[in-house]
């Protein structure tokens, strides 16, 4: 008897961010390229790192309730996500973020409610975030290529 193939149980992703000056950067994923702000506290380049993060709680949530309100056959006329992060300066971090998901939908409130519970327990950076996940850092001191 032959071994049944089994499901992969993990997914990799890989981002390169590249700095181009002292202010502006880009990220890119597979063929997507956005503009980054490098410059510490803002700037006009483009999406500073902490936005990006926050961005990716967004998305994450945003996709996981379009995907389960069509499993769901709930219907959705809007849905979009603010969200705030509290920086302390040191040592520097985030010590919160809060975020409201807005739904615009004839659907009940209990089974909107059920959809945000199911896009948290399914959002990979949701989870990512309520967890904490270990970094583990490599340096390369390589050679310039210029």
């Amino acid at each position: 008897m032959s071994a049944t193939p089994t499901k992969a149980t993990t997914r990799r992703y890989r981002v390169t961010v590249t700095a181009h000056d002292a202010d502006r950067g880009v990220a890119q994923a597979r063929e997507h390229v956005v503009a980054v702000n490098l410059r510490r506290g803002g700037g006009a380049a483009g999406p500073n790192a902490v936005e990006m993060l926050l961005s990716a709680l967004g998305t994450c949530l945003l996709t996981n309730v379009q995907a389960l309100a069509a499993k769901m056959r709930l219907p959705l006329t809007q849905a979009w996500v603010t969200l705030e992060g509290v920086r302390q300066e040191r040592p520097p971090c985030l010590v919160s973020i809060r975020y409201t998901l807005h739904l615009r939908s004839p659907a009940p409130a209990a089974k909107l409610r059920a959809l945000h519970e199911k896009a948290v327990a399914w959002g990979t950076v949701a989870r990512t975030l309520q967890q904490g996940v270990p970094l583990e850092a490599h340096l390369d001191l390589g050679t310039d290529l210029a």
